[in-house]
């Protein structure tokens, strides 16, 4: 008898359950909750692809992001471009900032690379802040307006002003994304990625060129976290410095260390369950930082491989408890 794949059957039921959150979700500030945490969900996957495949610890995928932002922002308010043709000028500035900064430290190792990444994000703060006649400042670009209609070919106008729209928009790429990612991990550089993550020096000698893997997993990762700034920029409507500023990056590698570095499903269960999180903490409105520290310590200390991982840990000792019991 013929049987759908399990995986077939999870991707099915997850694109059933995102159109139908709209539906479900009818508070307001909960489904923009599910919006950010879709939006930062991307931002996470493209900071995973060398944090968790690749063992680079990144801390420039806020600039990045901001980066991407801004850029089909200006575009957008000051060059009156279609919004969609906003989106590749805005990819390949953050993946020739990548490009750039790799080719400077990617031969850096460790917490000399992490550094150096963590100032590349302090100069591009700086400089959306400083560049005032481009930039707006410490004003930021405000009035960003929703995503440009496309028309269905007499079917109609497809528009985006509303917020469940722009969910469904942000869907669509975070779906995009991921299944660009499976399919790059499951490739042969993917695997390149992971054996550089496992033992460098033994990847060198299998002959795998370690700066071209890295500087173009670090290139195709700050593109798709610019891509995550362009949907964060037409749904909130306004920019200013402190989006491409060091807490985005922090938070996204806080995202992944709860969800499970280098695991497919990782990123987004992070994301979701730490921005969620705090709606649930008002009640602790002036502890929040110190319980969201105190859970990263935790997660670190007894869940290593993060949320992914301890579900299959407990998944396998269930099935093994339930075999002897056989």
């Amino acid at each position: 008898m013929w049987q759908i794949p399990r995986s077939t059957l999870m991707v099915i039921g997850g694109l059933v359950l995102a159109a139908s959150v709209p539906f479900i979700v009818t508070n307001s500030y909960l489904f923009h909750l599910l919006v950010m945490a879709i939006i930062w969900g991307i931002l996470a996957t493209s900071l995973n692809l060398v944090l968790g495949y690749t063992g680079l610890l990144s801390l420039a995928h806020g600039a990045f992001f901001g980066m991407g932002a801004y850029t089909s922002a200006l575009l957008v308010t000051k060059c009156d471009w279609n919004f969609w043709a906003t989106i590749p000028p805005a990819m390949a500035v953050a993946a020739l900032a990548g490009v750039v900064l790799g080719v400077l430290t990617l031969r850096l190792e460790g917490h000399y690379f992490a550094i150096s990444t963590l100032s590349f994000g302090i100069v591009v703060s700086l400089v959306l802040e400083k560049w005032d006649s481009l930039t707006e400042g410490a004003r930021g670009i405000t009035s960003i307006p929703a995503p440009t209609p496309i028309a269905l070919f007499g079917l109609g106008v497809l528009r985006f002003e509303s917020n469940t729209a722009k969910y469904y928009l942000a869907v669509a790429i975070l779906a995009i994304c991921l299944l660009f990612v499976w399919r790059l991990v499951h490739s042969p550089m993917g695997r390149a990625l992971e054996a550089i993550r496992q033992n460098e020096l033994l990847a060198s000698c299998l002959g795998i060129d370690l700066v071209f893997y890295k500087l173009l997993a670090f290139s195709i990762s700050a593109a798709m976290a610019g891509l995550a700034g362009v949907l964060y920029g037409v749904y909130i409507t306004y920019l200013n410095p402190a989006d491409a500023g060091l807490w985005n990056g922090f938070y996204a590698v806080m995202y992944i260390v709860i969800g499970g570095m280098g695991t497919f499903w990782g990123p987004l269960i992070g994301t979701l369950f730490l921005v969620t999180l705090p709606e649930f903490l008002r009640m602790f409105q002036e502890f929040r930082l110190l319980i969201l520290g105190v859970l990263l310590i935790l997660t670190i200390t007894f869940l290593p491989d993060g949320i992914v991982g301890g579900a299959k840990m407990l998944w396998r000792r269930g099935t093994r408890l339930l075999a002897r019991q056989k």
